[in-house]
């Protein structure tokens, strides 16, 4: 399981509100998502999650917080990130339009990628355990299953 985590994912925090993106290409074109994308030979995740808001949006994080992992069929694998410290301003993203969304909205909106409402309140929740959230989908791309697991991290 999680063979392929070559992905990141950022949810960027201002207040009350979360910074999404209305993707403009696949996967979830048309969808409301955060901000990320693929990892980089030779990169760690961390350094991808800056890179990748940094280029979707023009801020610069610090801080980012490891939330979790979002696992697709069990298969490919999204390190999660929270970050609420930036600077910077938003510039205009070829990936497509951000805006500042409330959480309530993204927790009731079908304009969001379907499965964040399932996760997001706790990967904003900072103090919450870590979980492996589990997306399976149809060969259609619908959604059929989601799971959660407890993320057990492996201490050196």
């Amino acid at each position: 399981m999680f063979i392929n985590l070559k992905y990141t994912l950022c949810f960027v925090v201002k207040g009350e509100v979360v910074l999404m993106l209305l993707r403009e290409k696949e996967p979830n074109k048309g969808k409301w998502n955060g901000v990320g994308g693929k990892i980089d030979p030779y990169e760690t995740p961390l350094e991808s999650c800056k890179r990748e808001v940094w280029e979707e949006t023009g801020l610069n994080i610090r801080n980012p917080v490891f939330r979790g992992i979002i696992a697709l069929d069990g298969i490919e694998s999204i390190y999660v990130y929270v970050c609420d410290e930036f600077e910077g301003e938003i510039l205009a993203s070829n990936e497509g339009i951000l805006e500042w969304k409330s959480l309530n909205w993204i927790l009731t909106s079908n304009e969001a990628v379907e499965n964040i409402p399932l996760f997001i309140e706790e990967v904003l929740d900072l103090q919450g355990d870590l979980h492996v959230y589990n997306c399976c989908y149809s060969a259609a791309g619908e959604m059929i299953d989601f799971q959660k697991m407890p993320l057990r991290l492996i201490e050196a």
